[in-house]
């Protein structure tokens, strides 16, 4: 195995491929792809969410999401209204058509693959290393401080254009 296999971005990356490439198949059924479940599952633990925190929420891009939740309303499973607060926002909620899909697929996406990935782990093999994956998570969330130290000036500043820009 090389040292590129054996990188954590690209193991993480063949995991979380696999894990959505499986996704996607249930998930086709209802015209949806990962992203529409990542839209869903966000809503059925909080709804009524603006579009810029669901993005954030998701991880999926404000014109991306735009374009996703005009055909998951198409569909009927979620509701745009304006915010009484605040009228240049728009918040999102599930129909309860999408309700009852979300809880009908929730219990499939989370513990069947949570089964899967953690197989051959002991109940606390499992929670460490839950614990180091939101550890790493913490490390990213800080990557701007110590990303750039690593590098040169030039490098440096074109890593900060890109996170500036990634962070929307």
């Amino acid at each position: 195995m090389s040292d590129l296999e054996r990188s954590l971005p690209f193991l993480m990356h063949l995991i979380v491929s696999q894990v959505e490439t499986e996704v996607n198949k249930h998930a086709r059924a209802y015209g949806l792809k990962i992203e529409g479940v990542r839209v869903l599952f966000r809503l059925l633990a909080k709804d009524n969410l603006s579009v810029n925190e669901l993005a954030r929420l998701t991880g999926i891009e404000t014109s991306t999401l735009s374009r996703l939740l005009d055909r998951m309303s198409d569909k009927g499973l979620l509701r745009r209204t304006r915010d009484v607060n605040d009228k240049r926002s728009v918040l999102v909620g599930l129909t309860p058509k999408g309700r009852k899909l979300a809880q009908q697929h929730r219990p499939v996406y989370y513990k069947d693959y949570d089964k899967l990935l953690l197989a051959g782990f002991n109940a606390e093999e499992g929670a460490t290393f839950r614990k180091q994956l939101l550890r790493m998570l913490d490390n990213l969330r800080d990557i701007r401080v110590d990303f750039a130290k690593t590098l040169d000036d030039a490098d440096a500043a074109r890593a900060q254009k890109v996170l500036r820009r990634a962070a929307g």
